[in-house]
């Protein structure tokens, strides 16, 4: 087992924390824009449709690379929605029509994309989603309300996950279906005929969240939203096995950023603990401290492992059900306590908002929800061990 990294894969590294640090210092509406003309959101797509054709290893490493330099957890998480959640899963499950349709311009960021999932009455419980589509002539039609949707203002396509409803003709309704929408879907004038205000897809205003701001986290509503055939992923009916493979590939990788925002803070937090005095000593030379960031270390590697390997699993062909929720799952739980420590660790002046900590905190708490709480995912583990 060879823990090291090639000469190429460092350039990658190195390349993507130069692009992280010029996101950092870009306004916040433009970070997305540097992040897509540095390459960032086309790294394992595959060479021929526009990207760069990497491993998933090596662009877990890339984004860490990003999380380095770039503090924006919002825009990173924005970014992973997109590649990891929809992108991966267009180049996994969708026909090649789809994949030449859209690939080229989501490696590009000409067309963002991200996940519609969530609603209401449905949150970790996918399942249960009260979303319709509804079959027609030609092709389907959407109606829906989702709630938590990252850059939903901003994104071009919509992956939804909506309950499908059948349609004329006797066809019958067999669980849950998984489509693209495109932000310009038509409506149908009759299902809107009595709400015209309330046609096609319609964005709600970015939500107030206490961290990652930079995600833009929106309410989403499918009105009567027309698609064609071509927007179906995978089979009509699948849609929850279809939900978990871009589930599993976000799980595994949207916090990828997240280990290399750790070893800064890691840098940081020794530094402090160095040349911090009291009593005319360095706080490093009490035990409770020295602790405190040798424990942080250990989060920020054994998140390191869990990420690694489950993408290890995913490029070897491998479901990766299991391995990608050990990883977001650790490395969320490990993130929110290595926040705390980094705030813990500075005591009174860690909790003023000039010292940034406190938003870190908040951030790392997001990264604990999204994808799947920790609930959740040790659901999956514990189904894994058949439990």
């Amino acid at each position: 087992m060879d823990f090291g990294w090639t000469p190429a894969q460092r350039a990658v590294h190195d390349r993507m924390r130069a692009l992280g640090a010029e996101a950092d210092a870009a306004a916040p509406d433009d970070r997305m824009r540097v992040l897509a003309r540095g390459g960032a959101l086309g790294l394992p797509i595959a060479r021929d449709l526009g990207g760069e054709g990497l491993d998933l290893v090596t662009t877990a490493l890339a984004y860490e690379g990003l999380g380095a330099t770039l503090r924006d957890g919002g825009v990173l998480l924005a970014a992973g929605a997109h590649l990891f959640g929809v992108a991966l899963l267009l180049a996994r499950v969708g026909t090649p029509a789809q994949q030449r349709a859209w690939l080229p311009r989501m490696a590009t960021g000409d067309c963002m994309a991200t996940v519609a999932a969530t609603e209401a009455g449905a949150g970790s419980d996918v399942a249960s989603v009260q979303a319709r589509a509804d079959r027609t002539a030609a092709g389907y039609q959407v109606t829906g309300e989702k709630r938590y949707v990252t850059w939903a203002d901003r994104a071009d396509v919509y992956f939804a996950v909506a309950r499908d409803g059948g349609g004329a003709g006797g066809a019958p309704a067999r669980g849950l279906t998984a489509l693209l929408v495109p932000r310009d879907a038509a409506a149908d004038a009759r299902a809107v005929a009595d709400a015209a205000d309330a046609a096609g897809v319609r964005v709600g205003a970015p939500l107030a969240t206490a961290g990652l701001r930079g995600a833009r986290l929106a309410p989403v509503s499918f009105r009567g939203c027309e698609v064609g055939p071509d927007a179906l992923l995978g089979r009509a009916g699948a849609g929850l096995a279809v939900f978990q493979i871009a589930m599993t590939y976000e799980r595994a990788l949207i916090l990828a950023f997240r280990l290399g925002a750790m070893e800064r803070a890691l840098g940081e937090a020794v530094r402090f603990a160095r040349e911090r005095e009291l009593g005319g000593q360095a706080i490093a030379r009490h035990q409770a401290v020295a602790h405190r960031v040798a424990q942080m270390k250990l989060r920020l590697e054994t998140s390191r492992l869990l990420v690694y390997r489950a993408a290890w699993e995913l490029d070897q062909g491998q479901r990766g059900q299991a391995e990608a929720a050990l990883a977001k799952w650790h490395a969320a739980d490990s993130a929110v306590l290595f926040a705390l420590d980094d705030l813990w660790l500075r005591g009174g002046a860690g909790y003023l908002e000039e010292s940034g900590l406190p938003s870190a905190v908040d951030d790392a708490l997001g990264g604990s929800i999204h994808s799947g709480t920790s609930d959740v995912l040790a659901t999956v583990v514990s189904r894994w061990l058949g439990l």
